[in-house]
């Protein structure tokens, strides 16, 4: 009895520490969409307790949408979010300053029905194209850009777009009531279990402006001034989710601890979902990579039109790019 007692108390004893050890932990607030890939991530993270093991207290916050992320991140709700490196920029003409690390270069595909005839994007005039996001978005921007360049074609006067949400826009192309879809990798990978085949990948439309595959299209975006103060908490995330996702790159059983990917996707999904997650993981930010996204930066200023998605900016701002060590830029 007395060896179960003492047990007891040093089982408390234990807990009590490690809960004080843990209280005391730099927090760091992540804003996640609630269906997001960034939670396959986090998910195994956290399985691991790799936040801990890194030093600091890793808080999930699920939202709705993008809008809802850069609204949070606007009001201080979150401290980082996934976003996009050309909406950071456009808030430096507000006097708003953020930072951009990258996460992924997977990018929007252009997919066709499986029984398609199909075998460059000029085959696809007069047909029914669905586009994830609006005339803003840079995959609408770039793959119009590349068909007027390369085939004479203007989406949208010789083509029926659809604009929809990514999930919608898989529906209806697995209804047969979109002949092609450009939508965010994911969704595109998906559609692929389904007799689906791809028709251009965005490294093909960047290879056509000589800007390598490797250039993020999305990153972690946070505050300056919160950087200013974190530099070192934020550092020890990047290594965490770099060692991290190293772990989903090289072994599949990990894949086992993450429910929102298991739960959500059929076990025909999940090799190929596990395949274009993998390509999409950056390996370098070096000053080539930076030169690449400036050169991507005035490809899409020349192709905007109307959208006006650029601003007054003439390049992106070289602030905008953290200086971190876990792609080894340094």
């Amino acid at each position: 009895m007395i060896r179960v007692v003492v047990s007891c108390i040093l089982l408390c004893c234990f807990t009590l520490v490690s809960a004080t050890q843990a209280s005391t932990l730099p927090e760091i607030k992540v804003g996640v969409l609630k269906y997001g890939t960034l939670n396959w991530e986090l998910d195994l993270a956290e399985a691991r307790q790799l936040p801990e093991q890194y030093g600091f207290k890793l808080t999930r916050v699920a939202l709705g949408s993008p809008q809802a992320l850069s609204v949070a991140l606007q009001g201080g709700a979150v401290d980082m979010i996934i976003g996009d490196w050309l909406w950071a920029a456009r808030q430096f003409e507000e006097q708003r300053f953020y930072h951009f690390y990258p996460y992924s270069t997977a990018a929007g595909e252009l997919v066709i029905q499986g029984d398609s005839s199909a075998t460059t994007m000029g085959d696809l005039k007069n047909k029914t194209i669905g586009f994830a996001g609006g005339k803003g978005n840079k995959n609408w921007i770039l793959y119009n850009a590349y068909a007027k360049q390369h085939f004479d074609f203007d989406l949208a006067t010789q083509a029926n777009i659809k604009f929809a949400a990514p999930p919608m826009l898989n529906q209806l192309m697995q209804r047969g009531q979109l002949d092609a879809v450009v939508n965010f990798w994911h969704y595109a990978a998906e559609l692929k279990t389904h007799n689906m085949q791809s028709l251009l990948t965005m490294d093909k439309v960047l290879e056509s402006w000589q800007i390598s595959a490797d250039v993020p299209v999305i990153g972690w975006l946070f505050k300056q001034q919160w950087a200013s103060q974190n530099k070192a908490v934020i550092d020890a995330f990047f290594s965490m989710s770099f060692h991290t996702r190293a772990l989903m790159d090289k072994d599949d059983a990990v894949w086992q601890l993450i429910p929102s990917f298991m739960n959500k996707y059929s076990a025909e999904a999940r090799p190929v979902l596990m395949a274009h997650y993998r390509e999409g993981i950056p390996t370098r930010f070096d000053e080539q990579i930076k030169t690449d996204l400036q050169h991507l930066f005035k490809v899409i200023k020349a192709n905007e039109g109307a959208s006006k998605v650029t601003g007054s900016l003439t390049a992106l701002p070289p602030a905008l790019f953290w200086q971190g060590n876990a792609l080894g830029e340094q």
